[in-house]
């Protein structure tokens, strides 16, 4: 097991949190961070999309519509399950299925995939990459969602890419 350092990480002008892990944890855990923050922004793309496609069904029914903030506190699994409902075909679905699969994964077992905390700097080094991986993965599902969405006419979108390293947005959708 690596050597425990600790290391302050500034936040803001005025709050410095003392991580108190080696350096290949720092990573390892900002690796992780940023894969379950994309996954966060595809359930909250699906929980937006299930808003509108929800009430557009409801438009010229004699239903009042349900509570639209009936799917914040769903599962990825649910949230899934609810938008296929609205779909004409099942083109999306496998991967959907892959995105769900995906994130349970990195949620409950790529830590001891690699046995952490007894990885080395290999084990580090692998992991990481395929952390990265699932969430390039993830976040080019929210694309294709969109894409798919507006392919079949059933919203219109304006989907955007972002390269995180220069900042440019290009328009997808």
């Amino acid at each position: 097991m690596p050597e425990v350092e600790e290391i302050i990480l500034q936040v803001g002008e005025g709050y410095g949190f003392a991580f108190q892990r080696g350096r290949n944890d720092l990573a390892l855990f900002a690796a992780l961070g940023s894969a379950l923050t994309e996954i966060q922004a595809f359930e909250v793309g699906i929980e937006g999309y299930l808003k509108v496609l929800s009430e557009k069904d409801a438009q010229g029914k004699h239903t009042s519509g349900k509570n639209p903030d009936r799917f914040y506190s769903q599962t990825l699994g649910m949230l899934i399950k609810q938008f296929k409902k609205h779909l004409p075909d099942s083109g999306i679905a496998p991967l959907l299925k892959n995105v769900r699969e995906k994130r349970n994964y990195l949620v409950h077992t790529i830590l001891r995939v690699y046995g952490w905390p007894l990885m080395s700097d290999e084990d580090y080094i692998h992991a990481i990459k395929e952390i990265e991986g699932i969430r390039a993965l993830i976040e080019s599902a929210g694309i294709e969602v969109s894409r798919y969405l507006a392919d079949r006419s059933l919203l219109k979108l304006i989907g955007v890419s972002i390269d995180h390293k220069t900042g440019k947005i290009t328009r997808i959708v």
